[in-house]
């Protein structure tokens, strides 16, 4: 199914409100929100509905998410923008992503892709 999203970054915070809209015009509120959670550097809490799933960035600078959860690609972008943010100069993760993590700078190392600060990069091509 089609889907269209609008996402919004408040600016000088670290919190994302996404409003995803399907074909049947029913609208839902997604929030992702800075967390405190141990055996993560920084974490975040995207809530979909009653459901929540965490994603961060490990202190051996790995970023992953829950396995089951729905918007791994927004809570990419997140993990990305916070380590361009706060000039975090080398992370890691792996192809859980449901999109090429090349989109995002990163590039294949062995089983794992890396991106150096410099090369970490949004893109805005909405998933295409």
């Amino acid at each position: 199914a089609a889907v269209k999203k609008l996402y919004h970054i408040c600016r000088g915070s670290t919190t994302f409100f996404a409003f995803v809209r399907d074909l049947c015009y029913n609208e839902r509120m997604l929030s992702v929100l800075l967390q405190k959670r141990e055996g993560y550097a920084f974490c975040y809490a995207l809530q979909e509905g009653g459901a929540v799933f965490y994603g961060g960035m490990t202190p051996a600078g790995e970023l992953v998410c829950d396995e089951a959860c729905t918007q791994k690609e927004l809570m990419l972008r997140t993990l990305v923008f916070k380590c361009m943010n706060d000039f975090v100069p080398r992370v890691y993760t792996r192809g859980v992503w449901g999109v090429p993590p090349e989109r995002f700078g990163f590039r294949r190392e062995g089983e794992a892709y890396a991106a150096e600060l410099a090369d970490l990069r949004l893109p805005h091509d909405c998933g295409e």
